[in-house]
Protein backbone atom coordinates (compact mmCIF):
# COMPACT_ATOMS: atom_id res chain seq x y z
CA UNK A 1 0.00 0.00 0.00
CA UNK A 2 2.86 2.68 0.62
CA UNK A 3 4.66 1.31 -2.22
CA UNK A 4 1.01 2.47 -4.18
CA UNK A 5 1.13 5.55 -2.86
CA UNK A 6 4.66 6.77 -3.77
CA UNK A 7 3.39 5.82 -7.18
CA UNK A 8 0.10 8.18 -7.37
CA UNK A 9 -0.01 11.37 -8.88
CA UNK A 10 0.82 14.42 -6.58
CA UNK A 11 0.51 17.86 -7.32
CA UNK A 12 1.48 21.14 -5.55
CA UNK A 13 -1.37 24.32 -5.76
CA UNK A 14 -0.02 27.79 -5.55
CA UNK A 15 -1.25 30.92 -6.29
CA UNK A 16 -0.32 31.19 -9.82
CA UNK A 17 1.07 27.54 -10.51
CA UNK A 18 -0.11 24.21 -10.56
CA UNK A 19 2.98 21.47 -10.24
CA UNK A 20 1.96 17.80 -11.11
CA UNK A 21 3.92 15.13 -10.65
CA UNK A 22 2.83 12.36 -13.33
CA UNK A 23 5.80 9.72 -13.84
CA UNK A 24 6.41 8.64 -9.63
CA UNK A 25 5.61 5.40 -10.47
CA UNK A 26 9.50 5.89 -11.65
CA UNK A 27 10.51 6.32 -7.58
CA UNK A 28 8.92 2.78 -7.04
CA UNK A 29 10.76 1.18 -9.92
CA UNK A 30 14.08 2.67 -8.06
CA UNK A 31 13.25 1.35 -4.83
CA UNK A 32 12.40 -2.12 -6.32
CA UNK A 33 15.61 -2.04 -8.40
CA UNK A 34 17.78 -1.14 -5.63
CA UNK A 35 16.37 -4.16 -3.53
CA UNK A 36 16.91 -6.78 -5.80
CA UNK A 37 19.98 -5.84 -7.88
CA UNK A 38 21.75 -4.86 -4.22
CA UNK A 39 20.61 -8.37 -3.28
CA UNK A 40 21.91 -9.90 -6.34
CA UNK A 41 25.56 -7.65 -6.12
CA UNK A 42 26.04 -9.79 -2.74
CA UNK A 43 24.98 -13.09 -4.15
CA UNK A 44 26.72 -12.97 -6.75
CA UNK A 45 30.03 -11.50 -5.19
CA UNK A 46 29.86 -13.82 -2.46
CA UNK A 47 29.55 -16.93 -4.51
CA UNK A 48 32.32 -16.01 -7.17
CA UNK A 49 34.63 -14.19 -4.25
CA UNK A 50 34.18 -16.17 -1.13
CA UNK A 51 37.12 -14.20 0.06
CA UNK A 52 35.96 -10.84 0.59
CA UNK A 53 39.22 -8.83 -0.08
CA UNK A 54 38.93 -10.19 -3.51
CA UNK A 55 35.37 -9.30 -4.20
CA UNK A 56 35.45 -5.69 -2.51
CA UNK A 57 36.81 -4.44 -5.77
CA UNK A 58 34.25 -5.90 -8.09
CA UNK A 59 31.29 -5.00 -5.66
CA UNK A 60 32.16 -1.07 -5.57
CA UNK A 61 31.99 -0.97 -9.16
CA UNK A 62 28.38 -2.74 -9.35
CA UNK A 63 27.26 -0.86 -6.58
CA UNK A 64 28.70 2.66 -8.52
CA UNK A 65 26.76 1.49 -11.90
CA UNK A 66 23.11 0.48 -9.78
CA UNK A 67 23.37 3.95 -7.74
CA UNK A 68 23.57 6.01 -11.36
CA UNK A 69 20.91 3.58 -12.60
CA UNK A 70 18.51 4.22 -9.35
CA UNK A 71 19.26 7.88 -9.66
CA UNK A 72 18.12 8.43 -12.82
CA UNK A 73 14.83 6.34 -12.58
CA UNK A 74 14.83 8.37 -9.36
CA UNK A 75 15.06 11.53 -11.20
CA UNK A 76 12.31 10.31 -14.21
CA UNK A 77 9.72 9.98 -11.07
CA UNK A 78 10.52 14.05 -10.24
CA UNK A 79 9.59 14.67 -13.58
CA UNK A 80 7.21 17.37 -13.54
CA UNK A 81 4.39 19.45 -15.39
CA UNK A 82 4.19 22.95 -14.23
CA UNK A 83 1.15 25.42 -15.16
CA UNK A 84 2.35 28.63 -14.34
CA UNK A 85 -0.64 31.27 -14.79
CA UNK A 86 1.60 34.26 -14.80
CA UNK A 87 4.26 33.22 -17.72
CA UNK A 88 0.54 31.28 -19.12
CA UNK A 89 2.23 28.79 -20.03
CA UNK A 90 2.89 25.20 -19.83
CA UNK A 91 6.13 23.25 -19.17
CA UNK A 92 7.43 20.17 -18.66
CA UNK A 93 10.68 19.79 -16.83
CA UNK A 94 12.92 16.30 -16.84
CA UNK A 95 13.85 15.55 -13.63
CA UNK A 96 11.86 18.34 -12.40
CA UNK A 97 14.25 21.64 -13.52
CA UNK A 98 15.07 20.53 -17.07
CA UNK A 99 12.56 21.98 -19.45
CA UNK A 100 11.95 19.88 -22.20
CA UNK A 101 9.13 21.06 -23.53
CA UNK A 102 6.74 24.84 -23.63
CA UNK A 103 3.30 25.47 -24.68
CA UNK A 104 1.66 28.69 -24.28
CA UNK A 105 -2.22 28.31 -22.26
CA UNK A 106 -3.56 29.93 -25.67
CA UNK A 107 -2.30 26.77 -27.70
CA UNK A 108 -3.68 24.30 -25.60
CA UNK A 109 -7.03 22.62 -25.98
CA UNK A 110 -7.79 20.66 -22.69
CA UNK A 111 -6.87 18.29 -20.74
CA UNK A 112 -9.04 14.83 -21.21
CA UNK A 113 -8.62 10.95 -20.77
CA UNK A 114 -6.61 8.42 -22.85
CA UNK A 115 -7.69 4.83 -22.15
CA UNK A 116 -5.10 2.04 -22.85
CA UNK A 117 -5.94 -1.19 -24.89
CA UNK A 118 -5.21 -3.60 -21.80
CA UNK A 119 -7.62 -1.24 -19.63
CA UNK A 120 -6.15 1.50 -17.79
CA UNK A 121 -6.19 4.81 -18.54
CA UNK A 122 -4.26 8.38 -17.69
CA UNK A 123 -5.03 12.22 -18.22
CA UNK A 124 -3.27 14.43 -20.67
CA UNK A 125 -2.70 17.58 -22.05
CA UNK A 126 -4.14 18.05 -25.61
CA UNK A 127 -2.04 21.23 -27.76
CA UNK A 128 -4.66 23.05 -30.47
CA UNK A 129 -2.37 21.71 -33.27
CA UNK A 130 -2.99 17.96 -32.42
CA UNK A 131 -5.47 17.47 -30.08
CA UNK A 132 -6.71 14.07 -30.56
CA UNK A 133 -3.24 12.89 -30.56
CA UNK A 134 -0.70 12.02 -27.66
CA UNK A 135 -0.79 14.79 -25.85
CA UNK A 136 1.46 15.47 -22.55
CA UNK A 137 1.04 13.30 -19.82
CA UNK A 138 -0.11 14.92 -16.57
CA UNK A 139 -1.10 11.50 -14.44
CA UNK A 140 0.04 8.73 -13.24
CA UNK A 141 -1.76 5.56 -14.70
CA UNK A 142 -4.95 4.66 -13.13
CA UNK A 143 -7.07 1.43 -13.22
CA UNK A 144 -10.12 2.08 -11.83
CA UNK A 145 -12.72 4.54 -12.60
CA UNK A 146 -13.21 5.65 -8.97
CA UNK A 147 -9.39 5.78 -7.74
CA UNK A 148 -9.41 7.78 -5.25
CA UNK A 149 -6.50 9.65 -6.36
CA UNK A 150 -7.77 10.16 -9.44
CA UNK A 151 -11.13 11.49 -8.40
CA UNK A 152 -9.20 13.67 -6.25
CA UNK A 153 -6.57 15.34 -9.16
CA UNK A 154 -9.71 15.99 -11.38
CA UNK A 155 -11.40 17.58 -8.31
CA UNK A 156 -8.52 19.68 -7.03
CA UNK A 157 -6.12 20.36 -9.56
CA UNK A 158 -7.78 20.32 -12.65
CA UNK A 159 -10.52 23.08 -12.01
CA UNK A 160 -7.05 25.49 -10.99
CA UNK A 161 -5.75 24.63 -14.03
CA UNK A 162 -8.55 25.07 -16.33
CA UNK A 163 -9.31 28.08 -14.79
CA UNK A 164 -5.82 29.38 -15.45
CA UNK A 165 -6.35 28.20 -19.48
CA UNK A 166 -9.81 30.00 -19.52
CA UNK A 167 -8.10 33.43 -17.16
CA UNK A 168 -7.46 36.00 -20.90
CA UNK A 169 -8.41 33.64 -23.26
CA UNK A 170 -10.41 35.20 -26.18
CA UNK A 171 -12.88 32.11 -28.03
CA UNK A 172 -11.82 32.88 -32.05
CA UNK A 173 -14.89 33.49 -34.31
CA UNK A 174 -15.55 31.14 -37.43
CA UNK A 175 -17.42 31.85 -40.54
CA UNK A 176 -19.88 29.06 -40.70
CA UNK A 177 -19.01 27.49 -44.20
CA UNK A 178 -21.31 24.79 -45.37
CA UNK A 179 -19.99 21.94 -46.70
CA UNK A 180 -20.24 20.60 -50.14
CA UNK A 181 -17.47 18.64 -50.67
CA UNK A 182 -17.47 15.53 -48.50
CA UNK A 183 -14.01 13.73 -47.66
CA UNK A 184 -14.86 10.79 -45.41
CA UNK A 185 -18.63 10.30 -47.11
CA UNK A 186 -19.71 9.07 -50.12
CA UNK A 187 -22.74 10.56 -50.61
CA UNK A 188 -26.05 9.41 -52.46
CA UNK A 189 -28.54 11.58 -51.19
CA UNK A 190 -30.36 10.67 -48.45
CA UNK A 191 -28.11 7.86 -47.84
CA UNK A 192 -24.18 9.05 -46.60
CA UNK A 193 -21.74 5.90 -46.33
CA UNK A 194 -18.32 6.17 -44.48
CA UNK A 195 -15.76 5.75 -46.93
CA UNK A 196 -13.69 2.49 -46.04
CA UNK A 197 -10.33 1.13 -47.17
CA UNK A 198 -11.45 -2.10 -47.83
CA UNK A 199 -8.52 -3.11 -50.19
CA UNK A 200 -6.02 -3.71 -47.30
CA UNK A 201 -8.61 -5.63 -45.03
CA UNK A 202 -9.78 -8.26 -47.98
CA UNK A 203 -6.22 -9.04 -48.98
CA UNK A 204 -5.33 -9.43 -45.47
CA UNK A 205 -8.78 -11.96 -44.91
CA UNK A 206 -8.40 -13.78 -48.52
CA UNK A 207 -4.87 -14.73 -47.80
CA UNK A 208 -5.73 -15.87 -44.78
CA UNK A 209 -8.43 -17.64 -45.98
CA UNK A 210 -5.83 -19.33 -48.74
CA UNK A 211 -3.84 -20.24 -46.04
CA UNK A 212 -6.14 -22.25 -44.00
CA UNK A 213 -7.30 -23.92 -47.20
CA UNK A 214 -3.81 -25.10 -48.37
CA UNK A 215 -3.09 -26.03 -44.54
CA UNK A 216 -6.47 -28.24 -45.02
CA UNK A 217 -5.22 -30.02 -48.78
CA UNK A 218 -0.98 -30.21 -47.87
CA UNK A 219 -0.48 -29.56 -43.99
CA UNK A 220 2.11 -28.09 -44.45
CA UNK A 221 2.74 -26.61 -40.84
CA UNK A 222 0.31 -29.40 -38.99
CA UNK A 223 1.75 -32.71 -40.41
CA UNK A 224 3.07 -34.24 -37.41
CA UNK A 225 0.52 -32.87 -34.88
CA UNK A 226 -2.43 -34.79 -33.89
CA UNK A 227 -5.76 -33.76 -34.93
CA UNK A 228 -6.69 -31.10 -32.41
CA UNK A 229 -3.71 -28.64 -33.33
CA UNK A 230 -4.34 -29.17 -36.87
CA UNK A 231 -8.09 -27.77 -35.96
CA UNK A 232 -7.23 -25.13 -34.03
CA UNK A 233 -4.54 -23.91 -36.93
CA UNK A 234 -7.12 -23.82 -39.88
CA UNK A 235 -9.91 -22.36 -37.74
CA UNK A 236 -7.37 -19.60 -36.78
CA UNK A 237 -6.49 -19.01 -39.95
CA UNK A 238 -10.36 -19.12 -41.47
CA UNK A 239 -11.88 -17.50 -38.73
CA UNK A 240 -9.45 -14.62 -39.21
CA UNK A 241 -9.41 -14.29 -42.53
CA UNK A 242 -13.54 -14.38 -42.34
CA UNK A 243 -13.56 -11.47 -39.57
CA UNK A 244 -11.16 -9.15 -41.89
CA UNK A 245 -13.64 -10.20 -44.84
CA UNK A 246 -16.72 -9.95 -43.23
CA UNK A 247 -15.33 -6.31 -41.31
CA UNK A 248 -14.73 -5.01 -45.10
CA UNK A 249 -18.55 -5.35 -46.02
CA UNK A 250 -19.66 -3.69 -42.84
CA UNK A 251 -20.76 -0.10 -43.77
CA UNK A 252 -21.89 2.65 -41.24
CA UNK A 253 -24.79 4.79 -43.01
CA UNK A 254 -26.65 7.94 -41.83
CA UNK A 255 -29.94 8.19 -43.70
CA UNK A 256 -31.29 11.84 -43.38
CA UNK A 257 -34.67 11.13 -44.73
CA UNK A 258 -35.53 8.60 -41.68
CA UNK A 259 -32.75 10.34 -39.47
CA UNK A 260 -31.35 7.37 -38.71
CA UNK A 261 -27.70 6.01 -38.51
CA UNK A 262 -27.05 2.44 -39.01
CA UNK A 263 -24.39 -0.33 -38.79
CA UNK A 264 -25.10 -2.60 -41.44
CA UNK A 265 -23.48 -5.71 -43.28
CA UNK A 266 -24.86 -8.34 -45.77
CA UNK A 267 -25.41 -10.65 -43.13
CA UNK A 268 -27.64 -8.80 -41.06
CA UNK A 269 -24.91 -9.69 -38.25
CA UNK A 270 -24.55 -7.11 -35.58
CA UNK A 271 -26.66 -4.90 -37.47
CA UNK A 272 -27.45 -1.57 -35.16
CA UNK A 273 -30.10 1.09 -36.47
CA UNK A 274 -30.23 4.76 -34.16
CA UNK A 275 -32.48 7.27 -34.51
CA UNK A 276 -30.52 11.16 -34.48
CA UNK A 277 -33.08 12.31 -31.73
CA UNK A 278 -31.62 10.11 -29.57
CA UNK A 279 -28.05 11.09 -29.83
CA UNK A 280 -26.08 12.29 -27.03
CA UNK A 281 -22.62 13.00 -28.21
CA UNK A 282 -19.60 11.99 -29.77
CA UNK A 283 -16.39 10.72 -27.61
CA UNK A 284 -12.89 10.87 -29.01
CA UNK A 285 -11.40 8.21 -27.23
CA UNK A 286 -7.36 7.72 -27.82
CA UNK A 287 -5.79 4.06 -27.88
CA UNK A 288 -2.42 3.04 -26.18
CA UNK A 289 -1.00 0.27 -26.69
CA UNK A 290 2.09 -0.32 -23.54
CA UNK A 291 2.11 3.54 -23.34
CA UNK A 292 2.42 4.11 -27.31
CA UNK A 293 -0.15 5.80 -29.28
CA UNK A 294 -2.46 3.67 -31.15
CA UNK A 295 -4.89 4.94 -32.65
CA UNK A 296 -8.54 7.35 -31.99
CA UNK A 297 -11.99 6.01 -32.27
CA UNK A 298 -15.02 8.03 -32.95
CA UNK A 299 -17.50 6.66 -31.16
CA UNK A 300 -21.46 7.87 -31.17
CA UNK A 301 -23.63 7.92 -28.01
CA UNK A 302 -27.29 7.01 -28.15
CA UNK A 303 -29.80 6.87 -25.72
CA UNK A 304 -31.97 3.66 -25.02
CA UNK A 305 -35.92 4.58 -25.54
CA UNK A 306 -37.56 4.06 -22.63
CA UNK A 307 -35.20 3.04 -20.29
CA UNK A 308 -31.44 5.04 -18.28
CA UNK A 309 -29.05 3.19 -20.30
CA UNK A 310 -26.86 4.36 -23.57
CA UNK A 311 -25.54 2.59 -26.08
CA UNK A 312 -21.99 3.43 -27.85
CA UNK A 313 -21.44 2.97 -32.29
CA UNK A 314 -17.69 3.02 -33.00
CA UNK A 315 -18.24 4.69 -36.70
CA UNK A 316 -14.43 5.61 -37.59
CA UNK A 317 -10.85 4.52 -36.30
CA UNK A 318 -8.06 6.89 -36.82
CA UNK A 319 -4.18 6.41 -37.09
CA UNK A 320 -3.36 10.12 -37.80
CA UNK A 321 -5.16 12.59 -35.68
CA UNK A 322 -5.05 15.74 -38.13
CA UNK A 323 -8.32 14.88 -40.11
CA UNK A 324 -10.66 14.10 -37.38
CA UNK A 325 -11.79 17.97 -36.95
CA UNK A 326 -12.71 17.26 -40.77
CA UNK A 327 -14.98 14.29 -40.00
CA UNK A 328 -16.06 15.56 -36.74
CA UNK A 329 -17.31 18.85 -39.09
CA UNK A 330 -18.65 16.66 -41.98
CA UNK A 331 -20.58 13.98 -39.39
CA UNK A 332 -22.67 17.49 -37.66
CA UNK A 333 -23.21 18.67 -40.83
CA UNK A 334 -24.84 15.98 -42.22
CA UNK A 335 -26.93 15.20 -38.95
CA UNK A 336 -27.79 18.94 -38.86
CA UNK A 337 -26.14 19.74 -35.47
CA UNK A 338 -25.06 22.94 -34.30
Amino acid sequence: MALKKIAQTRWNIESERVTLYPYRIYNVLSIGFAVIFTAFIIFFCKTLYPDPSQSVSLMITMFLGLTIIVGILWGVGRTSVVFDSSARVMRKKLFGWLNIRSEKFDDLDNIGVVRNTMGGYNYRAFPKRNKYGKGVVVSANYTKNDDANAIALTQEAFPVIMQFLSTGYIEPTYADTAITDYKFYDTHPPYYAIKRKWIGGLLIGLCLIALALNEFINQSMTHDSDLFHKVLVIGGFLLGGAAFVFSDFTKIVFDTANKTVSRINPLGVGNQTFAFADFINFQITRRTYNFVYSGTDINMYFQVPGSNKQKALVIKSFSSTKKIDQFLQETRHIMALK
